[in-house]
């Protein structure tokens, strides 16, 4: 009986306040009204099928993230668009999924504690430290797949600019172009083949060449986009050649690839110098000067008696 009173009596304080704080950073009526009257993005073309379990969960953890904490953050949504995480309850999801990774060892950590009568601060600081962990970890984890995502985009990057002069200097416009890229890139589960596959169809949709080249630089966090879809516009407007234009962006991206993989490189014997100094040497000391304090021990317990006389 004391279990469920505790549990009950937790849930009850978390739900008030994240109740509370959904009322305090609720969007007024105007914003919500904007909101509606602004396009969302079109959604990246998945190819996988949730399975049973995804279908009952996804909507579960959406409608958690809907009182969770952090649920408006603009940071949060550009960085789950860097990560390839978009569509309309995207950010719901997230913070869905990291309240409950926060809220589930806190529960766990807590309700066993208070049943067994435990001390409560030691019990709510722990319960606090598992709540942080599961928080920080999803955020880490979010980051993580977001930098590697990002650094895959810029990797293709100069590959996918001479498909692309390929592709104009054989009589293709741009737009037939960007998804002809897309199309062939796609299929190799590359990034930036389904971000060129998306730039076409938001194109085919009717969208503005500019507002969709911008919107491809944005969505994606990576300069090198910015650079290139500022580029096409600017080439667009005052006319020049595209596929020169192409070819000498593609000779720069692909020496600042070169650059970048020097860069990393040379900070080799750095990153190398903290495994090497805390795992490598002290087992070469014990190996090397192991035997030799075997050797001098033995000898001072021979001469100790010696010594004594």
């Amino acid at each position: 009986m004391l279990t469920l009173v505790t549990a009950f009596s937790f849930i009850v304080v978390v739900t008030l306040v994240l109740s509370g704080y959904y009322v305090v950073t609720a969007e007024s009526p105007l914003e919500q009204r904007v909101r509606s009257l602004v396009p969302e993005p079109a959604a990246q073309p998945q190819k996988q099928k949730a399975g049973r379990f995804g279908r009952f969960l996804r909507p579960l953890l959406a409608s958690l993230g809907q009182y969770g904490l952090g649920g408006n953050e603009a940071s949060l949504r550009q960085t789950l668009s860097v990560a390839g995480i978009r569509g309309t309850n995207a950010t719901a999801l997230f913070v869905g999924l990291r309240t409950a990774l926060g809220l589930g060892p806190a529960l766990l950590v807590l309700v066993p504690r208070i049943s067994s009568g435990m001390p409560l601060g030691t019990t709510l600081l722990y319960a606090g430290l598992a709540w942080a962990a599961g928080h920080i970890l999803a955020n880490l984890l979010l980051k993580r797949r977001a930098g590697i995502r990002a650094r895959l985009v810029s990797e293709a990057l100069p590959d996918a600019l001479d498909l692309m002069v390929v592709c104009l200097e054989a009589g293709l416009s741009l737009t037939a172009t960007i998804a002809r890229v897309g199309a062939e890139r796609s299929k190799m589960d590359d990034p930036l083949g389904q971000e060129f596959e998306q730039l076409a169809l938001e194109l085919r949709e009717g969208r503005s060449r500019e507002g969709a080249l911008r919107a491809f630089g944005d969505r994606n966090g990576v300069e090198d986009l910015k650079a290139l879809a500022a580029l096409i516009i600017q080439s667009d407007r005052l006319g020049a050649s595209m596929g020169k234009t192409l070819r000498a962006h593609a000779d720069v991206m692909r020496t600042k690839r070169r650059q970048r993989a020097e860069e990393e490189t040379r900070k080799l014997p750095i990153k190398i110098l903290f495994p090497l100094a805390l795992f490598i040497l002290p087992s070469l000391f014990v190996v090397v000067l192991g035997p030799a304090f075997l050797h001098l021990a033995h000898f001072v317990k021979e001469i100790t008696p010696a010594l004594k006389r």
